[in-house]
């Protein structure tokens, strides 16, 4: 049961809502709306992608989703979420899925949004252009011609070759692994993707944010 003090019932204060997994992604978003200048806009956590369904529902009895006559306040709410071991088409599905049970009009397509009050837009990350499967993929390939990637890429290869390597993790946490690895190599390390961004270490100039900030774009 949810409580008082879950993130997903406090009041609605923004005409825009972006809902992403956890923590550090709300850490990455929040910097990247400002860096956009999206000003009108909430991003909340839901606690994980398995959370999606049971926490999604809950966005819509926050005060200030809807009026009084149930008139809904809120004009956008943009979905962002990992691929990771899923096909995108099937991640996508299972989102669009969810917006359905609430009552919402989804999107037909990754990457846009529906014209449906309000309009609802699902991004599966790391997008149609970048190949990976979570937020992780994204951000590296912002900085793939880094002083530090060389650097990044012998210690990860040093590392599987060990006898007693980490041989069994899964492909999609090397990305993660490589991501820890060149927030470890800058001048004040951090140990997240979010905390990465609030450093400025991700290139947010960079043209492999093109297609998620066209999508995040809709929010202004």
């Amino acid at each position: 049961m949810p409580t008082s003090d879950d993130p997903f019932l406090k009041p609605i204060e923004s005409k825009q809502i972006l809902a992403v997994e956890g923590r550090d992604e709300k850490n990455f978003f929040d910097v990247l709306l400002e860096d956009m200048n999206i000003k009108d806009c909430e991003t909340r956590e839901v606690g994980g992608k398995d959370q999606f369904p049971k926490k999604f529902p809950l966005l819509l009895k926050a005060r200030g989703f809807f009026s009084a006559n149930d008139t809904p306040l809120v004009t956008h709410v943009g979905i962002i979420r990992d691929k990771d071991v899923m096909k995108k088409s099937d991640a996508f599905a299972s989102i669009v899925d969810i917006v359905r049970r609430v009552g919402l009009e989804p999107p037909t397509a990754h990457s846009q949004f529906s014209n449906g009050t309000p309009k609802v837009g699902i991004f599966i990350m790391p997008g149609d252009s970048i190949e990976g499967e979570k937020l992780e993929d994204l951000c590296l390939k912002t900085v793939e011609n880094h002083e530090a990637m060389p650097c990044v890429n012998e210690f990860a290869a040093c590392i599987s070759a060990l006898e007693n390597s980490p041989k069994d993790i899964p492909k999609a946490k090397v990305q993660v692994f490589k991501a820890q690895v060149f927030l470890a190599a800058q001048h004040e390390i951090v140990n997240s993707v979010g905390l990465g961004a609030k450093k400025r270490y991700w290139d947010f100039n960079s043209s492999a944010f093109g297609e998620l900030k066209s999508f995040l774009n809709n929010l202004k």
